[in-house]
């Protein structure tokens, strides 16, 4: 009550003189004061005040903080609602550029740009003749499996929980079309005359020849290798033995007498697209980029060859590099194409490349200077080989050419392949081996005027590469399998 009178201005005398005092002080209240009698009182003390505001202050700024948190976790919230409709997010090159979704099976055409088959096919049956995403036309209407990319997604899709859309493997899209102006075929798999019924008896020479054609089959089936879950992308022959590089990531190592596999590695997190031996060192190129033991391309590794003391790889990010077997350094980095660099072959002092850009380049091994371009295929140059006196070049135009390796000049082109020439190479013997995406491997007389000579049929899907050792032929296939002729 002191301190109240005291702030209120009241005198200190004793309670009479307060109640007496009191009490004029209400006789001269004016009628106004009487009707608001609460405007007779003081404000608050002042201290009280600056609490209050300070008090009112942090209400405030904790009202403010809350919403802020409560904003910032609503966004949180949100955005991880958007990540789960849109799923996890994969690299740019696994979305098909017409649908924007990922490819179940992505195909390649001929300018190169990959796209998924029921995208491009849609595309082309409505009558374009473009490149959806170039706008250049189409040199021609052949999609080309891209197996590397499909296994790369199925991968991927394994890895984060996503279903693809099912995979049709290209031979059943093809067996699904009808065939070219034939019948039906009768049950002995002949197409009959559309004017006579198809014979139901069956002569003994007619039994003879199913039987032969039985045995034929019988004896190709065990000449084929098998082992490799995907495509057998190279091979290489030493000796007895034979290396083989597939794209389910594995290298394997073949007894050839027996026809047994002695060894698997897998080193490779990446399908494997190359193989060249050195210096008693097997090198293996792989679509993670890398050179076992060696690292420096920034794309898959396609490519290998040995010449003059150095490993030779061409890539997809369109170089080739020079390395040292022994210290295994990059001596040097060659570039000039414009597209990737598929196929490399080498001479006595010369490396040759071949690309998608349609050219070869020719490089000098001392100098590491590119000596000459080759051009004349109407595609990409898929593969090479070199023998004593030409060098060899298969296309996706269907064609093989053969340059003199002293001229550099073309002296001869070689047709019989249906498709795309994807596989070389050169026989003691004096024949050229090729394999195509027809699925046959044909013989080539190099003596005998380049003539075909032999034309093999045995394995289900596209030749991709083939090797000789001695007077064996092998072929790797689409189909996961190797074959022995």
């Amino acid at each position: 009550m002191k301190t109240l009178n005291k702030l209120f201005g009241v005198g200190g005398g004793g309670t009479h003189q307060s109640s007496s005092s009191s009490s004029g002080h209400r006789a001269q209240t004016s009628p106004a004061q009487q009707q608001h009698p609460q405007s007779q009182q003081s404000p608050p003390p002042h201290s009280n005040l600056q609490q209050q505001e300070q008090q009112q202050q942090q209400q405030k700024q904790q009202e403010q903080q809350k919403q802020q948190q409560e904003q910032h976790l609503r966004e949180m919230q949100e955005a991880e609602e958007e990540e789960r409709k849109k799923g996890p997010q994969a690299p740019t090159s696994f979305y098909c550029p017409v649908s924007m979704e990922l490819m179940s099976d992505p195909v390649m055409v001929s300018t190169g740009h990959t796209y998924d088959r029921i995208c491009i096919e849609k595309w082309i049956k409505q009558g374009n003749r473009t490149c959806p995403c170039t706008g250049s036309r189409l040199r021609h209407l052949e999609l080309t499996p891209n197996y590397a990319l499909r296994t790369a997604i199925q991968e991927w899709a394994h890895a984060h929980g996503i279903t693809l859309a099912p995979y049709v493997p290209a031979s059943r899209h093809a067996s699904s079309a009808p065939a070219k102006h034939l019948p039906a075929r009768d049950h002995q798999g002949h197409h009959p005359s559309p004017h006579r019924q198809p014979r139901q008896n069956t002569s003994v020479y007619e039994a003879h020849m199913m039987q032969q054609q039985a045995l034929q089959l019988q004896q190709q089936r065990a000449s084929i290798l098998h082992g490799h879950d995907e495509i057998v992308w190279a091979l290489e022959a030493f000796g007895d033995r034979l290396v083989s590089a597939s794209a389910d990531k594995t290298i394997r190592v073949w007894n050839v007498p027996n026809k047994r596999c002695e060894r698997v590695l897998e080193d490779h997190t990446r399908p494997v697209l190359s193989l060249a031996i050195s210096n008693g060192r097997l090198f293996s190129g792989s679509y993670d980029y890398t050179i076992k033991v060696l690292k420096g391309h920034t794309g898959p590794v396609r490519t290998l060859v040995a010449c003059g003391g150095m490993m030779f790889s061409g890539s997809y990010d369109k170089s080739v590099r020079a390395w040292d077997v022994h210290t295994l350094e990059c001596r040097a980095t060659c570039s000039g194409h414009s597209g990737a660099v598929r196929a490399l072959v080498a001479s006595r002092r010369q490396v040759y490349s071949g690309s998608d850009d349609a050219t070869i380049k020719v490089w000098d091994v001392d100098s590491l200077q590119c000596v000459k371009t080759l051009e004349g295929h109407d595609d990409n140059v898929r593969v090479l080989a070199v023998g004593d006196r030409y060098m060899f070049s298969g296309s996706w135009d269907k064609s093989i050419r053969v340059w003199d390796i002293h001229t550099l000049e073309c002296v001869r082109v070689l047709e019989g392949h249906t498709e795309a020439v994807l596989a070389l190479a050169v026989s003691p013997t004096g024949c050229l081996v090729s394999g195509s995406y027809d699925s046959t491997v044909r013989f080539w007389d190099l003596l005998g005027g380049f003539r075909c000579v032999r034309k093999c049929e045995g394995h289900e899907d596209a030749v991709r590469v083939v090797a000789v050792c001695g007077n064996v032929v092998f072929s790797g296939s689409y189909d996961g399998t190797i074959g022995v002729w």
